[in-house]
Order: C-alpha cells, then sequence, then structure tokens
C-alpha cells in the first residue's frame, strides 16, 4: 500500500511540476505580450515629445537660414527665440554655435555662463564626439544624455547649418530629460509597469532606477538619428508578476495531489479565476484605448445595428445611448459631403471579401460643426465568406489636419512674401521715374517768373506729387522688408503723427459698417520702436477688431499715457507708459479663449481665413520694444487690447527690466504664455 501510495504520489507530482512548468511558461508569454502592448502609447508618447521639441530646432534652423546678415540674425534672435519657446516646456536654452564656441544662447538667465564655451576641448567625449558628427552631417545630430552645467540632465540636439562666413555653424537646442519622461508617462511612481530607458550605447538616463527592470521587455524608440530602448517589466518584477498569475493553479494542483475528490471543486475555481483574468485583460484594454484617445466600435451586418464606446460616443460627439441602437441612425451622424462616400466604401468592403476597412472623414457635431475621424475596422465573416459584423478603433483626426492646414498656411504666406517683394521693387521703380519726373519739371519752373500763372499753378500740384511719392516710396520699403526678412530698425515714434496716419487707411479697411473712434490725448510722449512693427501691431489690432464684430458696430482707438504705481504695478517697472488701446464692440472671447489669443498658430476663424500668427507678432514686438501686451475680454461685451510701451527716455531702462520679467496679468487682462 504504501509503495502504492508512494508511487501515487510520485506520479501525482510530477503531473502537477509539469502542468506547474507548462502553464509558468504560458502565463509568461502572456505576461510579455501584455507589458508590451501596455509600453506601445508610451513608446509613441516619448518619440512624439521628442519630435515636437526637435521642431523647434528646425525652425530655429530655418531662421537662421532666412536671415542674410549676422546682425540682423543677432538682432532678432531673442525676439525670435522668445516666441519659439513661448508655450514649450523642457527645453532649456536654444543656440548658435561657431567655431567649436557657444556665441548665443536664449534664455540668457541661467545660460550666459554658456557664451564662449569651447565644445571641442570639453573634457567629456560625448560632447567633442557628438559636435564632430554635427558637423559632419546636416541632419539633426544628438548628444547625450549629459549632465547639464545649469544641473540635472539633459539632451542636446544640432543641425549643421549653411557655411557661410560670419555665420554661425550650428542651431541647437537643449532639452531636459525629466520633462521629456514627464511627458512621456515615464517615471518611478508609475503603478502599472517598471520602466526604463536608455541610450544606444546601453546608458541609463530616465524611468525607475537602473537596473531595476530585468529580463525586460524592448521597444525601440527612434529618435532623430538614432535610437533608444524602452525596457518594461510589470510592477514588483517578473517573478511577483508571475507569482500572483499562478498562483491559483498552483493551489488547484496542491489540491489535486492531495484530494482527487476536490478536482471538480477545483477546477471550478480555476475556472472562475481565469475569467476574472480575462476581465482585467478586458479593462486593462479599455484603459489602454481612452488613455490612447480611441474609441471601439462594432457594427452587426445582420441585424443591422451599431454600438460605440464610451470613448468613441465622446469622439462622435453623442451620448452613448444614442450610438447604440439601428444602424440607419449612423448616417445622419456623418458629414453631408462624406456620407456618400463612407457608406460607398463600407458597401465595397462588405461585398469585395475585403476585411480590412480603413477611411478618413468628416462627421457633424450636435453644435453645427464638422470634425475629422480616423476609423479602421476588420471585418468578421462565417464559413461562406459572408459579413457577419464589423468591430473598429476610432480616433479624433482633427489635430493632424488642422498641423497640415497650418503647414499650407505658411507655405502660401511665404509665396505672399516673395510675390510681395517682386510688386514692390517695380512699382518702385516706377515711383523714382515719376519722381525723377516731378523734380525736373520744378526745376524747370524755378526758372520761370514767380508771378508766372503756369507757375503758380503748378508748383503746388508737383510739391504734392513729390510728397505723395515719398509716402509710396516707404510703403514700398516695408513690402520688400517683409519680402526679404530684414531686421528691425527701430527709432523715435511720435505715436501721435502715427495714428493720425493710419486713420484714413483704418476707415477704409472697416468699410461703412463700422464706426471708427480715435481719441488721442495731449503730452503723449514719443517712443523707440521700428516704425513698419508699429503699423504692424495697429494693423493686427484693428482687422482682429473688424472681425470679432458681427454686423454694425464700433472700434476705439486711445492714446494716452498712465502712470503705474509701486503698489499696483504687479511686476511692471514703476513709471510711466504709453498707452496703445484697440477697444471693440464686438462678441467677446470665452476663458479658455483669452488664455490662449497670444499662442503661435492659435485661431478661432475658420480654416483657411487666418494663420494664428497675428497677435504672436504683435506680442513678439511689443516685447522686443520693452512693453506688455494685455488683453481684457468678455462674452457679449467686446474686446480690449492695451499695448504699454515705455517712453523713449526709459526705454533702455524697461527693456532691461523686462528681459528678466514673466508676463504680466492685470485685472482680467491676461497675456499669452
Amino acid at each position: 500500500m504504501w509503495i502504492v501510495a508512494g508511487a501515487a504520489f510520485v506520479v501525482a507530482s510530477a503531473c502537477a511540476m509539469a502542468v506547474d512548468l507548462w502553464y509558468a511558461a504560458r502565463v509568461d508569454r502572456e505576461l510579455r505580450v501584455r507589458v508590451s502592448s501596455q509600453m506601445a502609447p508610451t513608446v509613441e508618447a516619448l518619440r512624439s515629445a521628442v519630435e515636437r521639441r526637435v521642431a523647434l530646432l528646425e525652425g530655429l534652423w530655418s531662421f537662421a537660414e532666412a536671415e542674410d546678415s549676422r546682425i540682423r540674425l543677432e538682432a532678432q534672435f531673442p525676439v525670435f527665440a522668445s516666441g519659439l519657446l513661448t508655450g514649450t516646456s523642457g527645453v532649456r536654452t536654444v543656440q548658435f554655435v561657431e567655431s567649436g564656441r557657444i556665441v548665443r544662447t536664449w534664455p540668457t538667465q541661467g545660460n550666459a555662463a554658456a557664451l564662449g564655451y569651447d565644445l571641442s576641448r570639453d573634457p567629456r567625449p560625448a560632447i567633442r564626439e557628438g559636435y564632430e558628427r554635427s558637423m559632419a552631417f546636416t541632419t539633426p545630430i544628438v548628444t547625450g544624455p549629459i549632465e547639464l552645467v545649469q544641473g540635472g540632465s539633459g539632451l542636446i540636439v544640432r543641425k549643421r547649418l549653411t557655411q557661410r562666413p560670419g555665420f554661425p555653424d550650428l542651431a541647437a537646442i537643449v532639452l531636459d530629460i525629466p520633462t521629456l519622461m514627464a511627458d512621456a508617462g515615464i517615471s518611478p511612481e508609475r503603478s502599472d509597469l517598471l520602466l526604463e530607458v536608455r541610450d544606444r550605447s546601453g546608458i541609463w538616463f530616465g524611468g525607475d532606477s537602473a537596473g531595476s527592470v530585468q529580463r525586460p521587455v524592448e521597444a525601440p524608440v527612434e529618435v532623430v538619428d538614432g535610437d533608444w530602448r524602452l525596457l518594461a517589466a510589470p510592477e514588483g518584477g517578473w517573478e511577483a508578476a508571475l507569482a500572483r498569475e499562478t498562483q491559483p493553479v498552483r493551489l488547484g494542483l496542491l489540491a489535486f495531489v492531495l484530494a482527487v475528490t476536490l478536482a471538480g471543486v477545483l477546477v471550478g475555481q480555476r475556472q472562475a479565476r481565469l475569467s476574472r483574468t480575462i476581465a482585467d485583460r478586458e479593462s486593462q484594454l479599455d484603459i489602454a484605448l481612452r488613455a490612447g484617445r480611441m474609441g471601439r466600435w462594432e457594427i452587426d451586418v445582420v441585424a443591422e445595428t451599431m454600438r460605440f464606446d464610451a470613448v468613441g460616443a465622446t469622439i462622435m460627439g453623442r451620448d452613448q445611448a444614442e450610438l447604440s441602437g439601428p444602424l440607419e441612425g449612423l448616417l445622419p451622424l456623418l458629414h453631408p459631403e462624406d456620407a456618400a462616400v463612407v457608406a460607398r466604401v463600407f458597401i465595397e468592403v462588405l461585398s469585395s471579401g475585403r476585411n480590412d476597412y480603413t477611411l478618413e472623414h468628416r462627421i457633424s457635431l450636435p453644435d453645427g460643426s464638422a470634425r475629422w475621424v480616423f476609423v479602421t475596422g476588420d471585418v468578421e465573416r462565417d464559413a461562406a465568406g459572408v459579413a457577419q459584423r464589423v468591430r473598429g478603433i476610432i480616433t479624433d483626426a482633427s489635430d493632424r489636419r488642422a498641423i497640415e492646414s497650418r503647414a499650407r498656411q505658411l507655405e502660401r504666406v511665404e509665396t505672399i512674401g516673395t510675390m510681395a517683394g517682386g510688386v514692390a521693387h517695380d512699382f518702385n521703380n516706377l515711383l523714382m521715374a515719376i519722381a525723377g519726373c516731378a523734380e525736373l519739371a520744378r526745376e524747370a519752373l524755378r526758372s520761370a517768373p514767380t508771378d508766372d500763372p503756369v507757375r503758380r499753378a503748378a508748383e503746388p500740384d508737383l510739391d504734392e506729387l513729390l510728397r505723395i511719392t515719398g509716402r509710396a516710396h516707404g510703403l514700398t520699403r516695408q513690402l520688400l522688408a517683409f519680402s526679404r526678412g530684414t531686421s528691425a530698425e527701430p527709432r523715435s515714434i511720435d505715436l501721435r503723427q502715427t495714428v493720425q496716419e493710419l486713420e484714413p487707411v483704418l476707415r477704409r479697411l472697416l468699410g461703412r459698417a463700422l464706426r471708427l473712434r480715435v481719441e488721442v490725448a495731449e503730452g503723449v510722449p514719443r517712443v523707440w520702436i521700428e516704425p513698419s512693427q508699429l503699423t504692424q501691431v495697429l494693423l493686427n489690432l484693428v482687422v482682429n477688431a473688424r472681425d470679432a464684430i458681427a454686423g454694425s458696430g464700433s472700434i476705439t482707438i486711445r492714446l494716452y499715457v498712465v502712470d503705474v504705481a509701486a503698489e499696483a504695478a504687479a511686476r511692471l517697472p514703476e513709471g510711466r507708459w504709453v498707452v496703445l488701446e484697440v477697444e471693440d464692440t464686438g462678441s467677446g472671447m470665452p476663458d479658455e479663449v483669452r488664455r490662449r489669443i497670444f499662442e503661435p498658430y492659435f485661431s478661432t476663424k475658420p480654416t483657411g481665413a487666418g494663420t494664428g500668427l497675428g497677435l504672436a507678432v504683435v506680442q513678439g514686438v511689443v516685447r522686443g520694444a520693452g512693453g506688455h501686451a494685455l488683453v481684457e475680454s468678455e462674452l457679449g461685451r467686446g474686446t480690449r487690447f492695451r499695448i504699454l510701451l515705455p517712453p523713449h527716455d526709459q526705454s533702455s531702462r524697461v527693456r532691461a527690466l523686462s528681459d528678466a520679467s514673466a508676463p504680466v496679468t492685470r485685472g482680467r487682462a491676461e497675456p499669452g504664455s
């Protein structure tokens, strides 16, 4: 008996061990697949976080390549760099490098010590090799991770400029690694996964502590000129996760060895545990889809019904209950111009034998607006090949479409600038000919007697003609400056005279439906600013005010002086400010729009009606002049923009303070970030 019992025990134990090993291997594979799917959004988020910031380097590179003068490049660099970094986190500084030395950096605060630093003599091999590779290639080159002089760890991305005498060799940005990691959702506090980020040479620089991920699932993260590796493991490690997953089975096997009679009960418990595991996997899938803003949908072809999950219903702009019912209810939700195409493609997929459905189209939202969506799906067929149901994913494609539209708008702006330059050049030649003829005619008249009726009649007309051609010549200079990207040349300006000269142009711009009122105070001091930029600021503000008024209304331009007391200064320097104010009686703005009004490319106008750069340019010009741009607005009560500029005698002092000052908010006024 003991021999039989012992043999039975040995056989049962051997079977239990074999089953345990098999099940552990299976769970291990499933865990690795699950971890791989969980880390996929993080891989994309990290790659996207780097690419968004490297796009700033392309902007800096394009800016440097477009300038034809070192003087203009140096003069425009602070304004351009300040606008470039507006609203972007994780960028420590932007730089220009010449002959191995850092010659320009922004912001200067906290980075001034880097000026003049010789990269080619840096004791760290990574810095020297990164600099040499950047000079050898025309594509962006990543150096790092490295310890930054300012503290913390970072990456340096450089791109070689066209070799021109007297110009920098490289454009560079310094990225903060902790910010990149946080933007991608990689941190030691993450509860679902252990994550480490390593560079191409295997050096750790982000995530959980180095070496915390054992037996990792690896995924490449392709960035710029190389790749990183994202290493992942379950929270607590593989052994703990495997133990959690296999513990129920091991208990079942132990119970099987001890008492075969309880096998049925244990099988039932195991089945329940497996059901919970499946439910957990389904829940994790839902979490991953929600994190990626991807909604699930399903169409039963036989029953002609549809169903969307909560995320999909949100993307469609409807309640989930509204999207659970007869399939015919989907057609009114499609954009009228796209409904026929969607129906035709869907029917073609079902009837052609294909199993993949992919289409990008518009839907109609309850407020009457349209939204672009990207829809993918798989067709399930029976044994005869007849479609039974279609399941898939829907995502919001509006942001990507908007970015593509902005890129096309920028191309149009460049084309307009080139055309404006050509027209201005030809028109300037005609003006020179007209002015020359007028001068010759006036010189000829001066030889006539002073009481000659022809001289008395023609001489004032010729003087007026020369004055008008002079003003027209100034306009052509502005057009040429716009088309060639010439640098600003500030000088002392009388704002009263500028407003009065532009008043006729503004009235023609507004038309008869809108009233223009101009209120100019006495004793307004002069300011230090580039004249064409000041004209651009005023025109942009008036055009925005005009577009905000539906039907009739009024726009008021005020020019006055205000004294800012120390206790009310909010971070503005104490003293006098010249205020240029543009107020309209339009519809006003909600708070969420007002807070973003100065962001580059942000626009509430319909597609094709604006680039979203007007107010960003206004803020850049005003900051460059040592001033501040403030906006106050309420829905139904219109909008008021105030441009605060220092008087000419204070301009140098205020500009120095403005460089070290953050944007200012007073009352409801809130400049862009």
